[in-house]
């Protein structure tokens, strides 16, 4: 048996006890809000970061290098990351995300401090981590 359409408040017309097509655009707009909520905190992270991380192309690469960061500088040993001394100047230390990037960390008053993140192009094209750059 086929149940009249009726007249919903706002204009629509269906069958049901509210207008779906209201609260289908109702839902995406409040989606679309928290997505951007979401983008903007993500956003402010960055500026946090005591290096510019923004080259690497997805979030968990991301929150890898914060996380091997703040380890390093909370005094896990960086050859727990696979870590090596460079052999050019001792002082200077690279530190493997992935394949694709390094993190190059100075030794500074016996203490690890991030200096760049390196692509693997720029890792091997010169030494890296020079004071002289």
């Amino acid at each position: 048996m086929l149940m009249a359409k009726k007249q919903f408040p706002c204009g629509h017309r269906g069958q049901g006890q509210y207008c779906h097509r209201c609260a289908q655009e109702q839902n995406s707009l409040i989606k679309k809000e928290y997505d951007e909520k979401a983008h903007e905190e993500w956003m402010a992270l960055f500026a946090s970061d005591p290096v510019n991380l923004r080259k690497l192309e997805n979030k968990q690469l991301i929150d890898k290098a914060r996380n091997i960061i703040k380890d390093i500088h909370s005094g896990t040993p960086y050859t727990h990351y696979k870590g090596k001394r460079m052999r050019y100047d001792r002082n200077v230390i690279s530190v493997p995300i992935n394949r694709d990037y390094r993190l190059v960390f100075h030794v500074i008053e016996k203490k690890l401090q991030v200096h760049k993140l390196m692509s693997h192009e720029e890792y091997n094209v010169k030494k890296p981590g020079e004071k002289n750059q």
